[in-house]
């Protein structure tokens, strides 16, 4: 079966609806979906509002974050008219593919995921919890997003590490399908590896997020990127660079946490001969923490600006957004729709 919207491959990414963005957004998933839009290719981002719902203990306004998230994308050079962008949710044929598909998906083989046995482990070393609070929602994850893969039939799904399980489990339930009602409803997805950075937090933490409070959001104003940076712990005592590399993945594990945070966004949005100068002055043990602050965050600040500008831009508000996210899911719709009877066809529905 073969359906699409645009012509060529069918790239599909999902985008978690986290409201604001920060520069690991960028450089972890932005710049790659830029990169994606300008090949040519056909390109497919659905918000993932159901997928956000396994870690909702509380109401969240998954509407307002999504409008203000997709504003920035579009801030950041992500285009609606380019790219085929749609919510999870406004497609409901979604939900019935999630559904036929768990009928073909054994409980045996979810358990086997590592998300849902990283938390039953962490569950299981938890003094004093009776029975198994974990939802449905969490162990069926995977069913929800091989429907998200397969409903829009897509060839190629770039992923990081975290999410490559998820894929290969989409690509298994789709065979399984497949052999088990003699047809050939889905195209086998591929996974392809996403050039992706994981940008380490201002307090030197793995991963820069919202959550831990340790992140420079992408339309912070200059003073709270100064006050942000300012804040970064620093260290009297440098301490030896043993190696003749000046390359960031050289030097910055040689570094305290904190600091290499510094020298990865410096790396990452200014001129190398600045990155080379302040890895100089760190080899020669000068006092330079205040001036690298200083330059970092006028670097960072001229880096935000023209996303900050375009995204109070008065073209790119609320009702562009819902305008643009209503036209797409009226476009993927009849592919949805078309997978989801093929699926029930296949069955005997």
């Amino acid at each position: 079966m073969r359906s699409g919207v645009l012509g060529g491959e069918i790239i599909l990414s999902g985008i978690r609806p986290t409201g604001r963005l920060h520069l690991g957004n960028y450089f972890g998933a932005i710049r790659h979906f830029l990169r994606l839009q300008e090949s040519g290719m056909a390109c497919y981002y659905f918000i993932a509002d159901y997928n956000a719902l396994t870690k909702a203990a509380s109401r969240v306004d998954y509407t307002r974050q999504t409008i203000d998230m997709l504003r920035t994308y579009v801030a950041c050079g992500l285009d609606p008219a380019r790219s085929v962008i749609y919510r999870q949710s406004d497609l409901p044929a979604t939900a019935e593919l999630a559904l036929l598909l768990g009928m073909v998906t054994s409980v045996g083989y979810l358990e086997r995921g590592t998300t849902w046995k990283d938390k039953r482990a962490r569950l299981a070393r938890q003094d004093g919890e009776e029975g198994n609070p974990l939802s449905y929602g969490l162990l069926g994850y995977p069913v929800l997003m091989a429907a998200d893969i397969l409903i829009v039939q897509a060839d190629k799904v770039p992923v990081g590490d975290d999410q490559r399980q998820h894929v290969e489990m989409a690509k298994d339930i789709a065979q399984r399908f497949n052999s088990r009602f003699d047809r050939s409803v889905f195209r086998i997805p591929a996974s392809v590896e996403r050039d992706a950075l994981r940008l380490p937090g201002l307090d030197g933490s793995a991963k820069m997020g919202k959550s831990e409070n340790n992140a420079i959001d992408l339309l912070d104003d200059p003073a709270t990127v100064l006050q942000k940076i300012k804040s970064v712990p620093t260290t009297t005592d440098p301490g030896p660079l043993d190696t003749p590399s000046d390359s960031p993945e050289a030097v910055i594990p040689l570094m305290p946490p904190s600091v290499g945070a510094l020298y990865r966004l410096l790396h990452l949005v200014a001129p190398d001969e600045m990155y080379l100068d302040f890895v100089g002055k760190y080899r020669r043990g000068e006092k330079f923490y205040g001036s690298l602050k200083g330059a970092l965050a006028g670097q960072i600040s001229r880096f935000n600006a023209p996303i900050l500008e375009r995204y109070r831009d008065p073209a790119n508000n609320d009702d562009a957004v819902r305008d643009f996210l209503a036209a797409n899911a009226k476009r993927v719709a009849p592919v949805a729709q078309a997978t989801v009877q093929a699926a029930r066809e296949a069955m005997g529905l």
